[in-house]
């Protein structure tokens, strides 16, 4: 699938504070902004952290009939069921996860829930084949920085979406879009180009093509 990276951070790099809260770094512009990205999508990819510390809706709040499918990508499977995600009368939800995984995702006792996509590995580019083999043809990845780090790794990645708001935020280094990707030599960076700019309220919206 063309795959689509969002974030949203303050002026100084930081998608959260240090105690994990980032709701709401962006203004409700960008927000709705999102919204509608949401409502272009076949699918929408979060981690399970993500879930377990912010319990996302991940809809298009009524942009989309239906909405995209909500994609839950874990290694642990340890989830409580009464978050928002697993009310798949709003939106269908997926939970992905490789070998390792099985025996925990398939103990847990939903009320309604979701599917369960089991995976060749624990890897975004085996998450995206799988998702290919379901009909989705467009990806929004709104995860953490595990995730999005290896989605770039494995080239799954096609476009970036990143939303910068003018606040500071401070905190720890590691409250960062991504992690180290283990380079050496400033001739490693990953070079981008063609960005486009567009103003969402008070926030910046920067897209990227990486193709």
């Amino acid at each position: 699938p063309w795959g689509i990276l969002k974030w949203a951070m303050s002026l100084d790099g930081r998608i959260s504070l240090p105690n994990g809260a980032s709701k709401w770094i962006s203004k409700a512009p960008a927000r709705s902004w999102v919204h509608s990205l949401r409502s272009k999508c076949d699918a929408v990819i979060v981690g399970g952290e993500t879930v377990r510390k912010d319990n996302p809706l991940l809809t298009s709040r009524g942009l989309a009939n239906p909405e995209p499918l909500r994609v839950v990508f874990s290694k642990k499977c340890r989830f409580s069921k009464d978050l928002n995600i697993w009310k798949t009368e709003v939106a269908k939800t997926c939970l992905a996860f490789g070998p390792e995984s099985r025996t925990s995702a398939e103990s847990i006792e939903f009320s309604e829930g979701p599917e369960l996509l089991h995976l060749d590995k624990s890897d975004a580019y085996s998450l995206f084949k799988a998702l290919a083999q379901k009909g989705c043809n467009r990806v929004l990845l709104e995860c953490g920085s595990s995730l999005a780090s290896l989605a770039l790794q494995q080239e799954c990645v096609q476009e970036l979406a990143v939303i910068v708001a003018p606040k500071l935020l401070g905190g720890l280094p590691a409250n960062t879009p991504l992690v180290n990707f283990g380079f050496t030599s400033i001739q490693e960076a990953i070079e981008l180009d063609q960005l486009a700019f567009e103003k969402l309220d008070k926030d910046l919206l920067i897209k990227i093509p990486l193709q």
